[in-house]
């Protein structure tokens, strides 16, 4: 089954990127603006781009709290790089080897990232625009404490997730 692409991402983007710049978050801090590839999407390049844009700077070393795993969240992490853009807006990952084709991935968001100014990242609205699910105990194996401080958000889960799948 693939999923409906909107006319104006196909038209201006690179693909299936969601946006909601009109999403804020209640604490007035930093929110996930767009996820390339967006959570659910299937039949994505096993060669195009992997970015996670913010709607605000993030502070530095919050790319330690991101994992692209293969299958599920508990599954085996994606060998390779987040780069950050000039600005700290943009985290673009660069794997080490070309992802295989026909196969789901699960970019990984700690839930305790922050912002440059050290609001909480915001994720509730990613349940609706990005296809992000939140990554409980029972999905890290049911030990979400294996992955060590600043996973778990303060609503007692381990993050966000966002799975698509290669062609």
């Amino acid at each position: 089954m693939r999923r409906a692409v909107p006319l104006f991402l196909m038209i201006g983007g690179l693909g299936a990127a969601a946006s909601c710049s009109d999403a804020t978050n209640p604490d007035g801090g930093t929110i996930v603006a767009s996820v390339v590839p967006d959570g659910g999407a299937t039949d994505v390049d096993p060669a195009g781009p992997i970015a996670l844009t913010f709607s605000g700077p993030m502070r530095a070393g919050m790319e330690d709290y991101i994992a692209m795993h293969r299958g599920e969240v508990a599954g085996p992490v994606v060998p390779g790089s987040w780069a950050w853009s000039d600005n700290r807006t943009r985290l673009s990952f660069t794997p080490t080897s070309p992802l295989d084709a026909g196969t789901a991935y699960r970019i990984h968001l700690g839930g305790g990232m922050m912002d440059a100014g050290g609001r909480a990242l915001g994720y509730e609205h990613c349940l609706d625009q990005h296809g992000g699910r939140w990554a409980t105990d029972q999905m890290t194996g049911g030990n979400g404490g294996m992955m060590g401080s600043g996973w778990q958000h303060a609503n007692g889960t381990y993050g966000m997730t966002f799975t698509f799948t290669t062609r």
